[in-house]
């Protein structure tokens, strides 16, 4: 039997004891902030895309790699070409929307899709804050930070997949804490999560520990039957299926959704800045008596080639299991077999404590030494320095706090699941970024999770240190 209350709390009997837990939302919304958050949102990142920062002006790299697939989606429709499968395909089908309506060069189209999906991120931050933060005073401090939270502002300004996936991962989890809390919105969590999926399938992670939640707390949430959680369920596994195939008719082979995934691992494995492909012997032999590290079918991550110019006595120093920061071979970029064989060597070369320094430092990475890409390419003078403030904010007042206010919600998983869901979104980040890479690019659609969490985390530390000072 269970009785809840007005403050969002419910007791549940269970063999003769009763046990307080949290299911509803904490707090009411503030109607009037949400509103102005929402104008704010908008002011802010249309003014960004369409006057300061045009992501038109900035198609190069994987922005123009995102480009030219959408506009091939746009003139050839589905068309099985292996190039077409190297990077995950939402994001280039979200962009093809406004260029199939407007003409295949509409970017200014384009960019106001991006500065919608920005702006939407911030009143769905303040949103998830109502249903799982304990104080009104901070669901609106986040929601203020997320609205001045330059990293995620200057992620508009280009057509990448952070922007996409902030808002729909934002949506999907408030979505999911909804069903978790009252049993409804099953469908639109499941039809939201899926996009989310099809935008960075590592997302796949966090459905399945959010499964893991509900397993874990099923006798309390009673109203979250199977039918909700075959709604939620259907359309993850429907884009699940439709990647898998689509991917198989792009490459051959049935093994994933992307073929980037397969470099990105052998650079986390191996610690190389650089990986070269080349179509022959030949050219590959050519390379290397040049040590050309610029030819070939390339692709670096800017990140490592930051830890390589650290002195060699640094704990997040790049350690290359090949003793150089290029790996080159024959044979197409995204090719499996080769990629295997790679990290074999690499396996045998580091054991199994440098895989795990690797890992260490793929993830400190990301707070500690990367700096904002693609902004360090172009654009530096004027926009790199207050991302460098930003991140220098980010590791002081959130990262330690945000990690500590993690563990403490999944210690109490069992009592306050919607907020173990957002735990889950940082765990998430962090398994990622320690199996592949971290980079600032790819934590920043993360950081609303952590700002939830380092509230939390400031709360216990003060409440703490309140403690202390009375026992002294």
């Amino acid at each position: 039997m269970t009785d809840s209350g007005g403050d969002g709390r419910a007791t549940l009997g269970s063999r003769g004891q009763s046990e307080v837990f949290l299911l509803g939302p904490r707090l009411c919304v503030d109607r009037r902030f949400l509103v102005g958050l929402i104008v704010l949102a908008i002011a802010t990142r249309f003014a960004w895309v369409m006057w300061i920062h045009p992501p038109s002006d900035y198609v190069f790299s994987d922005m123009r790699k995102y480009v030219e697939r959408a506009q091939a989606l746009v003139d050839h429709g589905f068309l099985p070409e292996r190039t077409m499968a190297w990077q995950a395909w939402g994001t280039h089908a979200i962009l093809a929307v406004p260029l199939a309506m407007f003409g295949r060069e509409a970017l200014t189209a384009a960019a106001i899709l991006w500065a919608s999906m920005a702006a939407l991120a911030v009143p769905l931050g303040y949103l998830l804050c109502v249903r799982v933060c304990s104080h009104g005073r901070i669901a609106k401090a986040i929601g203020i930070a997320l609205l001045l939270w330059h990293p995620n502002l200057s992620n508009a300004g280009y057509f990448l997949s952070e922007t996409p996936f902030l808002c729909f991962a934002l949506a999907s989890t408030l979505l999911l804490v909804v069903v978790l809390q009252t049993g409804r919105g099953a469908w639109a969590a499941g039809l939201v999560s899926a996009v989310a999926f099809a935008v960075r399938p590592q997302s796949a992670m966090f459905y399945a520990l959010a499964l893991l939640t509900w397993w874990c707390c099923r006798r309390r949430l009673p109203h979250v039957r199977a039918p909700a959680l075959v709604a939620v369920a259907t359309p993850l596994v429907a884009m699940l299926l439709f990647s898998l195939w689509r991917f198989h008719a792009h490459t051959g082979y049935w093994a994933g959704v992307a073929e980037n995934a397969n470099m990105n691992l052998t650079a986390g494995r191996c610690h190389n800045v650089v990986t070269q492909a080349f179509r022959s012997e030949r050219e590959l032999a050519r390379s290397e008596r040049e040590e050309n590290t610029r030819d070939g079918r390339r692709v670096s991550l800017p990140n490592y080639r930051l830890a390589g110019r650290l002195p060699s006595w640094h704990p997040m120093a790049l350690d290359p299991a090949f003793g150089e920061e290029t790996i080159r071979f024959v044979g197409y970029i995204g090719d499996p077999e080769i990629h295997r064989d790679i990290r074999r060597r690499c396996y045998a070369k580091t054991g199994v404590l440098g895989q795990v320094r690797y890992s260490i430092t793929n993830v400190m990475l990301s707070w500690f030494v990367d700096r904002q890409w693609p902004e360090i390419e172009r654009g530096s003078r004027q926009f790199l320095p207050p991302l460098l403030v930003y991140n220098v904010l980010f590791q002081v007042l959130v990262w330690a706090p945000s990690l500590i206010g993690c563990w403490l919600a999944l210690l109490r998983v069992r009592r306050d699941p919607a907020l173990a869901l957002v735990a889950w979104q940082l765990v998430n980040s962090l398994v990622v970024a320690a199996v592949f890479f971290g980079t600032i690019r790819l934590r920043t659609p993360y950081d609303p999770y952590a700002f939830v969490l380092g509230a939390v985390g400031w709360t216990w530390l003060v409440a703490r240190f309140v403690a202390w000072r009375a026992q002294a």
